[in-house]
């Protein structure tokens, strides 16, 4: 009966994790591809954006005088709190800035992303602060591979790795899905040999 019981519950979870993974969808709302290149030494972008917690204030400056590891500064406010303060080093092509909204709920998720790395970053009222929700180098990929965080044609949300010197690429591509239970994302490993990216993203 406890067996019975069990697997009972077990398809109930499964169920209920399903249902609530495929009702889910993403939309890119905002993308500035390779935006650092086009800034002069200490020049900054700043960008504003609502979410339901106040407006958001991002700032990425591209500082002048510092060292290669700290050469783009990316502060945060909420409703003019400072609420996250982060350096990147500098890159081969500049970074990519992509604001991600979940249609259900109208979270923002902020991407910054190079060629060798992405992030994803959201507010998280519980601790007042900018997580760091997905680190591309926490996931499995090939030597070489370019991170990529999008939003697909369908809605899905996904970290793509792309070998960019290959005609056929075998990518990998991860799925994200926010567990409002442990108020953090889970994710579902799709597999390889998928085409570019560019194919299945929204533009």
């Amino acid at each position: 009966m406890r067996k019975l019981f069990a697997v009972l519950v077990g398809m109930l979870v499964m169920l209920c994790a399903s249902m609530c993974f495929a009702a889910e969808t993403y939309q890119m709302v905002y993308e500035a591809y390779n935006f650092s290149e086009n800034l002069g030494e200490d020049e900054a972008v700043n960008e504003n954006f609502n979410t339901p917690y106040g407006t958001l204030k991002i700032q990425m400056r591209k500082l002048w005088n510092s060292s290669s590891d700290k050469k783009m500064h990316v502060i945060t406010w909420l409703d003019d709190k400072r609420i996250s303060d982060n350096y990147y080093p500098q890159v081969e092509n500049g970074y990519t800035f992509r604001v991600i909204k979940n249609t259900s709920n109208s979270e923002l998720y902020f991407v910054i992303e190079s060629m060798e790395r992405a992030y994803m970053y959201g507010y998280s009222p519980e601790k007042k602060t900018m997580m760091t929700y997905i680190d591309s180098l926490n996931y499995a990929h090939e030597t070489g591979a370019r991170p990529t965080i999008v939003v697909l044609r369908d809605g899905k949300l996904v970290l793509a790795f792309d070998q960019v010197y290959r005609p056929y690429p075998s990518s990998a591509r991860y799925q994200f899905f926010w567990d409002n239970s442990t108020k953090w994302f889970g994710y579902r490993d799709l597999g390889k040999d998928w085409a570019p990216i560019y194919k299945d993203k929204q533009s």
